[in-house]
């Protein structure tokens, strides 16, 4: 069976087991070869009120997708000489770390194993409405601010002792992006990966003033039980862990800048790709800011992101050249559908 078949079966299955994906479903699914696509849907609305629908060339948000971005900045920047996997953290910011562990290094960062909390850390849903009342998302406008919001406290795992996810990682990651290379984050990512790679259609855009053509992110409210605008539950823009937007063809162009050494040495490359560190509750492992896991004897590099009214996932195959990527604007839940179709793209049987 051709592979175009294949996922054409795979989604017409999954719609009919999971009545609500084909509801709710808004946004675009790729997959791309190296010279063709090979498969394309496109469905729902990248702006509700005024009925406008989604496009293959749609902008989406990507939450924590943008950590790719990161971490490879953070690579070139090792290429360049100006920093080390084992350099200390703090001897590289001018800011108060508090409580942070003194001999934590950027390696610790990039793999997630410095235990240093999430910021986004909640005890209860009650702890997350305190959270967002005191820190209005209209004033998340730099890496900096996230700064006092997990600085102060304790480490939830002795450094390097384990890898649990933790988006404060990326923030310090960003901070140190901004203080190595002289540039604020946001225009060294253009500068050094977006614009060489002439990804047109993807940045860091506020929410209040998205471009055209860029899907705005629904949340379900239980109050007005329908879908809402997410234009308070996310900061304002991205940040060095998250918020990036992109479209499906621009992450076909990164993926194929980073495997043909557009944007690193082969040597970084090679470091950047390892498998590093193991979360316990994520399949796979994770190399110096990217999963990597093995299904069907084939090796998939991938990241995903999601939250209020996002979902992101991009997936990299290196034995075929496959991309995959999937993109929605409406909050309903995709991780099982994300892993069935690297899946699929890695299966051997017809």
């Amino acid at each position: 069976m051709a592979i175009k078949q294949k996922i054409e079966t795979f989604i017409t299955d999954w719609a009919n087991a999971n009545n609500g994906f084909v509801k709710d479903f808004s946004g675009v699914i790729s997959v791309s070869g190296k010279d063709d696509i090979i498969y394309e849907k496109v469905q729902g609305l990248r702006n509700k009120a005024e009925g406008l629908p989604n496009q293959i060339n749609t902008a989406f948000a990507t939450a924590s997708g943008t950590k790719l971005f990161t971490a490879v900045a953070i690579c070139q920047l090792i290429d360049q000489g100006k920093l080390t996997l084992e350099s200390k953290i703090r001897d590289i910011l001018p800011h108060d770390l508090n409580t942070i562990d003194a001999d934590t290094r950027v390696f610790h960062l990039l793999t997630h194993s410095s235990g240093i909390r999430d910021y986004l850390d909640f005890d209860d849903k009650e702890s997350e409405t305190r959270f967002y009342d005191a820190h209005p998302v209209n004033k998340w406008t730099s890496n900096e601010f996230y700064l006092p919001l997990f600085n102060q406290r304790p480490s939830v795992f002795p450094l390097g002792s384990k890898a649990d996810y933790s988006n404060s990682n990326f923030i310090l990651l960003g901070l140190i992006i901004e203080t190595v290379s002289g540039e604020s984050y946001h225009t060294y990512i253009k500068q050094n990966i977006i614009e060489p790679l002439n990804m047109v259609h993807t940045g860091f855009y506020t929410t209040n003033n998205l471009p055209a053509n860029t899907a705005i992110g629904y949340a379900w409210d239980k109050k007005l039980e329908e879908f809402v605008g997410n234009y308070f539950r996310l900061p304002i823009i991205g940040a060095g862990d998250g918020g990036a937007y992109t479209t499906a063809a621009d992450m076909r162009l990164f993926w194929d800048g980073l495997f043909q050494g557009k944007l690193l040495s082969k040597n970084i490359l090679d470091q950047f790709l390892t498998p590093r560190t193991r979360f316990d509750d994520i399949d796979g492992h994770f190399g110096l800011g990217v999963f990597v896991i093995e299904r069907n004897g084939e090796t998939i590099y991938w990241h995903d992101g999601g939250d209020y009214g996002v979902n992101f996932h991009t997936a990299y195959f290196p034995s075929t050249g496959i991309v995959m990527t999937v993109l929605s604007n409406f909050g309903i839940q995709l991780l099982k559908f994300n892993d069935n179709l690297m899946s699929l793209l890695v299966s051997k049987n017809d």
